[in-house]
């Protein structure tokens, strides 16, 4: 059994007409994972959940890819162990898998808690999914119930999966220092020597723009899915409020995790290198795009009048309508180049661009950073680094900031019931917001990782343990000044 992927673009390379419209009319969307069998069969059923994945509260594509992994692996061990398909498992063949993973004797096998546990969650929801589509009776899995109170203050009944391991730790969180963030940038990302100089023998091609995405996640802390979905007028006219070095930018809904947006701080900085990206890089790729004749990929979305507000696009029933970009979807943008009053061509939206004037995948982008990470350990530079660690360094480094400006704004004097809350709920809070998380719970990862946060519980036991002592000392003076009562021993 094998994982594939939906690709539109490959069908309609390859002669199929309409390819696009006929995958999104059965409900099939760019990128979708699908799992063949060994001969080539087709489990329309198993396939139907990944395709569903989007409507089940799972948008992202690595998710998808993540799912389909599960559902491949724990199909697999089936078919080659227990003789059966997905369909008819049980709560042995659970029992049986989970010693598969996590106590085999074989330690090249055993997976962490938290992969184990991620695993779970996928064929929960797949199995929950299957009983709601009557396809099965009822899952393998055994749960119980537990209360937990919600935002209101009431408490509430939820259901947990009894495969789940409580001693699953948080993932670590890795981020870099500054200095290796600057090596990161100069010598893996720019080509640059240990020296400072330029190196004549690299080859890396895009430099400056795969220098700009790295600054704009790791000052913004942008997922890169949500920076990958940018596109260039959505950050037309955008200036500073009275002098400020941020300026504020609404990340449209349908880019971000859960189609929750946000509002971000884009530092005034970042915005000067993305003008400078557009001017000079972005211009000489789109230069030699309309040398060739400005061609168009298979499923091209033609759109017009695009400011930062929104975009004129074609509609399903053929009729041209302005869109504000909080409302056009990442697959969308990707496909959407841009035509001006008299239907020439300008280019494409999105704000990356590679060779042959197409955007830059999520895949490419990890690429880019796997091979800058290998130039910098080329040269003794221990860096591994993918977009998503960018995303924790701003979160370590803002965390860290936050906690220590709070501090220092506290008199020792207003030591009151608030200030539990000003010193970390609120940088943790606003952290929270930046990043675009649902709940504070997941935020509080990063305050394991803050030099300033170790020194705060420091300080605050040995503030405890200094008022417990003297309260203490306090407390026997006391007792010995008193007169003895009738009837009490002394010593």
């Amino acid at each position: 059994m094998e994982i594939f992927f939906t690709n539109p673009e490959a069908l309609e390379a390859a002669g199929v007409s309409h390819a696009r419209t006929a995958l999104e009319r059965h409900g099939l969307h760019a990128g979708a994972p699908f799992i063949l069998d060994d001969d080539g069969s087709y489990d329309v059923q198993l396939n139907r959940f990944l395709w569903s994945l989007p409507t089940l509260g799972v948008r992202s594509p690595n998710s998808w890819r993540a799912y389909a992994l599960d559902l491949l692996t724990w199909a697999r061990f089936l078919h080659e162990h227990r003789g059966k398909t997905v369909w008819h498992a049980d709560r042995d063949d659970v029992t049986a898998f989970h010693r598969a993973r996590r106590v085999s004797p074989d330690p090249t096998q055993v997976v962490s808690a938290s992969t184990w546990n991620r695993a779970v969650a996928a064929l929960d929801k797949f199995y929950t999914w299957a009983v709601d589509e009557e396809l099965i009776g009822r899952t393998p899995f055994k749960y119980y119930e537990s209360s937990r109170r919600i935002g209101s203050g009431q408490q509430v009944l939820v259901r947990n999966n009894r495969a789940m391991e409580k001693a699953a730790k948080r993932g670590d969180v890795r981020f870099l220092s500054v200095p290796r963030y600057a090596s990161l940038r100069d010598i893996g990302l720019r080509g640059q020597l240990p020296a400072g100089v330029v190196d004549p023998s690299f080859r890396g091609r895009n430099a400056e723009r795969n220098v700009v995405m790295a600054e704009l996640l790791v000052t913004t802390g942008l997922r890169i899915e949500e920076a990958a979905s940018l596109c260039w007028p959505e950050l037309l006219t955008l200036a500073s409020p009275n002098g400020l070095k941020s300026v504020p930018f609404d990340l449209a809904p349908p880019t971000a995790k859960r189609d929750k947006g946000r509002r971000i701080m884009l530092p005034n900085r970042v915005l000067r290198a993305l003008v400078d990206y557009i001017e000079i890089e972005r211009s000489l790729i789109l230069d030699r795009w309309r040398a060739r004749g400005c061609p168009l990929p298979a499923g091209a979305v033609l759109g017009s009048q695009a400011d930062r507000r929104g975009v004129r696009m074609p509609m399903k029933d053929g009729r041209l309508r302005r869109v504000p970009w909080s409302r056009v979807p990442p697959g969308v943008r990707t496909r959407l180049y841009l035509v001006d009053e008299h239907g020439a061509p300008l280019g494409p939206a999105c704000m990356w661009l590679g060779q042959e004037a197409r955007t830059v995948s999520l895949s490419a982008w990890e690429s880019v950073f796997v091979r800058a990470s290998e130039r910098c350990r080329a040269y003794g530079i221990d860096v591994a680094v993918t977009p998503h660690v960018l995303r924790h360094t701003f979160a370590v480094h803002l965390l860290s900031a936050l906690i220590h400006e709070q501090i220092g704004s506290v008199d020792r004097h207003e030591l009151t019931d608030g200030v539990y809350r000003r010193i970390i709920g609120d940088p943790l809070d606003h952290l929270r917001r930046l990043l675009g998380h649902a709940s504070i719970t997941t935020t509080y990862v990063y305050l394991d990782c803050t030099d300033q946060a170790q020194t705060l519980i420091d300080n605050a036991v040995d503030s405890w343990t200094s008022e417990v002592a003297q309260t203490a000392a306090q407390v026997v003076q006391e007792i010995h000044s008193l007169p003895p009562a009738e009837g009490v021993i002394t010593w």
